[in-house]
């Protein structure tokens, strides 16, 4: 891999892009985003804050094989439990701290309806340089919230196959539902 350090936007997209090829293979974007981090100069242009106090999705690049988005996070903020509708993505810390919590469905199919999800573990502090990977396994189902301590998060995340839509699960009324994701253009 020939991009590690500070690197950008542009030095990036052609290296996930190169990925393409290889059906993004895993080990190597996981290598990739261990190793370099997009300059912070350049990322400001895709940290928007949310007027609800929400998580904020802003597009970086989208082909139809892949999308990288930039989130910003907000002190509190944190997703829906939710699966990536079988596709596989990458998300790693630009800034900040994250809390990752891990579920498996233990009833129900995997389809909007009665479905019981339970927590299986908890990861803290998730990092710069520390990637967290998802597809269709026991941990495609997790939750992504930023770390209590922190005011402000911003993640990267990979998409290999952009979707409009995931499955979201509610521990309480023992239900998923389809939710529509939306996505910002770069202000």
């Amino acid at each position: 891999m020939a991009v590690a350090g500070a690197v950008s936007i542009d030095e990036f997209v052609a290296a996930v892009l190169g990925f393409a090829a290889d059906d993004f293979a895993i080990e190597p974007m996981t290598q990739l985003l261990t190793q370099a981090r997009l300059r912070d100069s350049e990322m400001a242009r895709y940290v928007h804050e949310d007027a609800n106090g929400e998580y904020a999705r802003v597009l970086i690049h989208r082909t139809p094989d892949v999308e990288i988005l930039a989130l910003t996070w907000p002190k509190g903020s944190a997703t829906p439990i939710h699966d990536h509708a079988g596709q596989r993505c990458w998300m790693v810390a630009h800034s900040g701290l994250f809390v990752i919590d891990d579920f498996r469905q233990v009833a129900g199919r995997r389809a909007p309806g009665h479905a019981v999800v339970e927590r299986t573990k908890t990861t803290q502090n998730v990092a710069v340089g520390m990637p967290d990977f998802r597809y269709e396994s026991d941990r495609d189902i997790h939750r992504v919230s930023v770390a209590p301590q922190c005011e402000r998060a911003v993640s990267l995340q990979i998409y290999a196959r952009p979707y409009n839509s995931c499955l979201i699960f509610d521990e309480g009324s023992r239900t998923a539902r389809e939710m529509r994701v939306d996505t910002l253009s770069p202000f």
